[in-house]
Order: structure tokens, then C-alpha cells, then sequence
């Protein structure tokens, strides 16, 4: 059940035949991941990516002193460092489940052995990478112009149930606000008039 619907999140990106489809059976694993668990470590080469069926990721990086939350991941993306992925090169991300999940796991080469090998995931893996990219575009201009408020509402419109899943606290870092402040934007919004 959870396989064929990757499989059909690829087919809505290009063509995946028959073969292909027993060429990712292959080389994919599916993985109950429990809330607190690490999907990578700060320091670690990123050398899987992780498709999410079920649950909730959080990306942060890291000093070594202080963390600070830069990207959330659910349903229907990949949980992966990107740039650590691609470049195979270990940087200051980790990822942790914030929520117990399932998961489709492929490991890097695999992933370049699938490109290799069909020229049809190629133009997947290229569609995955493009809508990534339009989305970090949109999501740049929201923050661009929005206030902590308007940033906040597009927030928790794109994971819905976002406060019932994530600490205030992490919330507050990715927005780049204190989690005080959040308790007073929460407490306003409570209060506004719909």
C-alpha cells in the first residue's frame, strides 16, 4: 500500500514503467521512524533520502552551542539535506522525526544507479528537484515580505497541525523570532475576530 503510493508521487512527476517501478522495489526500504529518532546527525554525510508517507521532520543546524531550526519536512516531500545529499559532504545539519513516520529510503547511489540506468527517473529526479526549488522561491518571498504574523498563518496553512507536532520553541527559531514573541502572536491571533 505505502509503495504504490511513491510510486504513484513519482508517476505524478513523469514516467515510471514497469521496470522501473522493480528497479525501486529493489533498491528502496520502507522504515517505521519513532518521534526523536535522528534521521542524520550534525557532521554526518546526508546519504539517504527519506520519501515521508507518514509523520513529521524537522531540519536544524548547529554551532555546537545553540540549534537552530531552518526547514520542516512532511507528507509527500523528501527529508533530506539537500546540498549534503548532492555533494556528499558531511556540513552542520541534522534531521529528527518530530513525529512517528513512515518512510521510503533510497540511498544516494542508488538514486544515481536509477538515473543511470532509466533515462525516465532521470527526468523524475529532475521534476523532484524543480519543484523543490519553485518551492524554496515561494517560500523565500513570503519570508522576504512578510511579517512574523503572515509568516507564522503560511506556517501552519503548508503543515497543518504544526503546533500540535513541534515545540514553540522550534517554531520560533525557524520563524526567527523569540519563543516569547510566538506566545504573544499565538495569544493575539486567539483573539482576533474571524
Amino acid at each position: 500500500m505505502n509503495f504504490t503510493y511513491f510510486i504513484n508521487y513519482l508517476q505524478f512527476r513523469g514516467n515510471v514503467n514497469a521496470e522501473l517501478v522493480n528497479a525501486i522495489h529493489l533498491r528502496v526500504k520502507e522504515l517505521t521512524v519513532l518521534k526523536g529518532s535522528q534521521l542524520l546527525y550534525p557532521g554526518d554525510v546526508c546519504k539517504h533520502a527519506y520519501f515521508v508517507v507518514k509523520g513529521f521532520f524537522r531540519v536544524y543546524q548547529t554551532d555546537g552551542f545553540e540549534e537552530e531550526t531552518i526547514d520542516f519536512t512532511g507528507l509527500d516531500h523528501f527529508a533530506t539535506s539537500l546540498y549534503n545529499f548532492l555533494h556528499q559532504k558531511s556540513d552542520n545539519k541534522g534531521i529528527i522525526c518530530e513525529e512517528n513516520a513512515i518512510v521510503f529510503r533510497l540511498s544516494y547511489h542508488d538514486w544515481l544507479a536509477l538515473e543511470d540506468l532509466f533515462p525516465d527517473f532521470l527526468q523524475v529526479s529532475k521534476q523532484i528537484l524543480l519543484d523543490y526549488l519553485l518551492e524554496v522561491y515561494q517560500e523565500r518571498n513570503v519570508y522576504r515580505l512578510s511579517n512574523a504574523t503572515q509568516k507564522y498563518l503560511y506556517l501552519s496553512a503548508k503543515y497543518q497541525g504544526i503546533g500540535n507536532i513541534v515545540s514553540q520553541k522550534n517554531i520560533a527559531s525557524y520563524l526567527g523570532i523569540t519563543p516569547p514573541s510566538l506566545s504573544a502572536l499565538l495569544k493575539e491571533l486567539v483573539r482576533k475576530p474571524k
